[in-house]
């Protein structure tokens, strides 16, 4: 690795920190770098070809059906009703709004795999309620921010299929890799809201209405779309029926149909809809070229074969031990960088270390997409906490405050997946045809 490499990552920070969008920064120092190691004219010819192979696969279109069903079911307003639903389930136990905000942004999750979007639909949603029922701020926007947070974990998540284009591994078991943390993790937050309301009672005051059977048996009318969504996608992939793409694209067509069964269809909807997905899948494929040129960079450059060969000479190190520096990295850019930036810098130099250690790459994967939710959290750039702010009349140090008991819970999330990493890999290695 020669000094050359080093200065130009050096610039490359500059130019980050300069509030260049990431996209643009990476393909504009991946050419330079790449123009530096192998010259101009095969830097043109090799990104020309790059640029254009990156992207030019079929098993992608995953990505622009995932947001076209995500942007069906939000404006198809069955939220709510997965909202009422828990509601009138959980409404008995204690701190019942808050975990019922959990359950249903878990559930949401399943449908959209944007943590921005879950915060700024509970935030309209959930935080009016307990605000009706007394709750302390302390519990409900820390249940509402948490609850977002989740949204880019489970799957369908965005972060997933982004992580196993860059690293070239299989989506679909990154898709059925996330389930479990996901549900676990979501287990966590309602285990520490039940403590907290278990030690400070006047944190949630206890809901006195009453819910027959029939009520709730009636409510499954109302949501048994999303759960038919949820099982036909994620069982098509599972059982090796359909492939990540084409479940995607059965994903979206049932996503249009409830949105067409609840009446929410007009043209001017519509259009907006694919306008966004169209934006949003644009900006994604664009990010996509220019990490893939920035990567191609950093291995011609010869900085991947260095950490890679650096870590084998030093066998002595313990590889929980760079695997926990790893994590504090994770931890620093998370406090300093938005969360897709942080993903994109650092998976390309992180991804060869963790596979010569010997670790799992689609276990890693999670735990990416896990740092990154970590991040949608931490201030001073924890988006989902902006976004609560921008849809709530909540002050951002109510909200900063709110976070740390969630936080907790995502740490011991992480702690289990480290120790144990069979829950993630226990679904993909059950797959069919993998």
């Amino acid at each position: 690795m020669e000094i050359n490499t080093i200065l130009i990552l050096i610039f490359f920070f500059i130019v980050l920190m300069m509030g260049t969008p990431i996209a643009f920064c990476m393909l504009f120092i991946g050419f330079i770098g790449l123009s530096s190691v192998i010259g101009l004219i095969p830097a043109l010819t090799f990104a020309k070809t790059t640029l254009y192979h990156s992207i030019a696969n079929w098993l992608y279109i995953c990505i622009p059906m995932f947001i076209l069903m995500g942007n069906f079911a939000s404006r198809s307003g069955i939220i709510t009703d997965i909202y009422k639903f828990f509601n009138m389930w959980l409404g008995k136990l204690p701190g019942a709004l808050a975990i019922v905000t959990i359950a249903t942004s878990a559930m949401f999750a399943f449908a959209t795999g944007s943590s921005l979007a879950a915060t700024a639909v509970l935030g309209k949603i959930c935080l009016p309620e307990m605000d009706r029922h007394n709750y302390k701020r302390k519990l409900s926007l820390g249940s509402i921010v948490a609850g977002g947070s989740l949204g880019n974990l489970i799957p369908p998540s965005i972060g997933l299929p982004l992580f196993g284009i860059i690293t070239d591994q299989s989506i679909g078991k990154l898709l059925m890799a996330a389930i479990l943390p996901g549900l676990i993790v979501s287990g966590l937050f309602i285990v520490v809201i039940i403590i907290m309301v278990k030690r400070k009672p006047e944190l949630a005051p206890p809901i006195i209405e009453q819910v027959s059977i029939s009520e709730k048996i009636a409510s499954f009318k109302n949501v048994w779309g999303l759960f038919l969504i949820i099982v036909v996608v994620l069982g098509s992939i599972f059982t090796g029926i359909a492939t990540v793409t084409e479940a995607a694209s059965i994903g979206a067509f049932f996503s249009f149909l409830i949105f067409l069964q609840r009446k929410k269809f007009s043209w001017k909807t519509l259009k907006e809809i694919l306008i966004d997905t169209g934006r949003t899948s644009s900006m994604i494929f664009f990010i996509i070229v220019s990490v893939t040129l920035f990567s191609r960079f950093l291995t011609f450059s010869g900085l991947t074969r260095y950490l890679g060969d650096l870590v084998i000479t030093h066998r002595y190190i313990p590889p929980l031990f760079i695997l926990l520096c790893i994590y504090i990295i994770f931890i620093f850019f998370g406090c300093l960088m938005d969360a897709t930036s942080m993903m994109l810098i650092l998976t390309p130099i992180f991804f060869p270390i963790i596979t010569k250690l010997g670790f799992d790459p689609i276990w890693f994967g999670v735990m990416t997409v896990i740092w990154i939710e970590i991040g949608f959290l931490t201030p001073p750039v924890g988006m989902c906490c902006y976004v609560l702010k921008s849809v709530s009349n909540a002050s951002l140090d109510e909200i900063f405050n709110s976070i740390y008991p969630f936080l907790l819970s995502w740490f011991i999330g992480v702690f289990l997946l480290t120790v144990f990493p069979e829950i993630s890999l226990f679904l993909p290695k059950l797959m069919m045809g993998k």
